[in-house]
C-alpha cells in the first residue's frame, strides 16, 4: 500500500537523486517545482520500489505523475491502481512527455488513452540564441533591449542572500500593479515566489535581477532539468519599463546557462498573451504533454 505525504524541504536528499536519474524534459519533473507549487495544487509523493511517485486529487479523479528513478510500468501501475480503488477515485496519468508516452504504449500497448493539451506543452529553447538574439528573427527583441540599454541606468546581479529581499519586495509591488488578490493562479504564484526565496539554497535555485538605479525592475530565476536543460520557474518584469522582459530573458541565458544546451520556459496555460510572448521567442522545440488512462 502506497503511503503519500506532503512535501518537505529534506526530502530533496532522496526526491532528486531519482529525478536525475530519468533525465526527464518536462517541467514537473523538478522538486523545486514540485516544492514550491504543491500547497496550490495539493501534490504529494512517495517512494516506492526504488521509483519517485507523485499525485494529486482532483474531484473525483486522483491523478498520477508517471514515475521516475528505476522505472517498472508495471510494477507502478499495480500500486497506484490500488491505491486509486481505495481512495474510490478514477485514476489519471499526467504531466508526462513523449519518452513517458513510449515506456507506456510499450507496456501497454493499444490499452493506454492519451489525450494531450497544448495549453500544457512546454517551450524549449536553445541557450545559445537566447543568450545572443541574433539573426532577424529576433530584431525586435534587440530593439527593445537597445532602447532599455540606452535610456536606463541598468546592471544585472545574480541574486544571492544580499538582494533577495530586494526581489520580494520587487515582487510584492509586481502583485499589487498586476491584482494578485484578484487571481486565484497570481496568488498562488505569488506564495510559490515567496516559498523559493525562503528556501533558496535548499532548493538548488539560482538566478538574476536587473536594477535601473537601485530598484529592481525585473527578476528570473530557476533551476536545472537535466544535465543539458535548465528550467526557468519565474521570471517577472515592470512593463513600463520597455525591454525590461528581453534584457531579463537574455541576461539570465547568457550569465546563468552557460553550461547548458536547452531551456525550458514551460508552458503558457492556454493564455494568449503567454503564448505570443513565448512563440516570438521562437522556440527550438515543444514537449508535449498528456493526461493518459488505461483501460482495464
Amino acid at each position: 500500500m502506497l503511503s503519500f505525504k506532503t512535501p518537505e524541504i529534506e526530502d530533496r536528499k532522496w526526491v532528486q537523486p531519482l529525478l536525475d536519474q530519468s533525465q526527464y524534459t518536462s517541467d514537473e519533473y523538478t522538486f523545486s517545482n514540485m516544492f514550491m507549487w504543491w500547497e496550490g495544487y495539493g501534490i504529494q509523493f512517495t517512494e516506492y520500489e526504488g521509483m519517485f511517485l507523485a499525485r494529486s486529487v482532483e474531484g473525483e479523479t486522483v491523478n498520477y505523475m508517471f514515475p521516475a528513478g528505476a522505472v517498472d510500468v508495471g510494477v507502478w501501475y499495480a500500486a497506484c491502481k490500488a491505491d486509486a480503488d481505495a481512495l474510490g477515485k478514477q485514476l489519471t496519468i499526467g504531466g508526462a512527455g513523449p519518452k513517458q508516452a513510449a515506456l507506456l504504449t510499450g507496456h501497454f500497448g493499444d490499452r493506454v488513452r492519451l489525450e494531450y493539451n497544448r495549453d500544457f506543452y512546454d517551450y524549449v529553447y536553445l541557450q545559445e540564441k537566447l543568450a545572443t538574439l541574433s539573426g532577424k528573427k529576433y530584431h525586435s527583441k534587440r530593439n527593445h533591449i537597445s532602447y532599455f540599454e540606452q535610456n536606463y541606468n541598468w546592471r544585472f546581479e545574480i541574486i544571492d542572500e544580499d538582494n533577495m529581499a530586494d526581489c520580494l519586495a520587487m515582487n510584492e509591488e509586481w502583485c499589487r500593479q498586476n491584482g494578485c488578490t484578484q487571481s486565484e493562479s497570481l496568488q498562488i504564484e505569488y506564495c510559490a515566489v515567496k516559498k523559493a526565496f525562503a528556501h533558496w539554497d535548499k532548493l538548488g535555485l539560482f538566478g538574476g535581477l536587473i536594477r535601473v538605479d537601485d530598484r529592481v525592475v525585473a527578476y528570473s530565476f530557476g533551476h536545472a532539468l537535466n544535465d543539458t536543460m535548465v528550467d526557468v520557474h519565474v521570471e517577472k518584469a515592470f512593463s513600463d519599463y520597455r525591454g525590461a522582459y528581453p534584457i531579463i530573458n537574455r541576461e539570465f541565458a547568457r550569465n546563468l546557462c552557460g553550461g547548458y544546451t536547452y531551456i525550458n520556459r514551460e508552458e503558457d496555460l492556454g493564455e494568449e498573451g503567454l503564448r505570443k510572448a513565448k512563440l516570438s521567442y521562437h522556440p527550438e522545440c515543444m514537449v508535449e504533454k498528456f493526461i493518459a488512462r488505461v483501460a482495464d
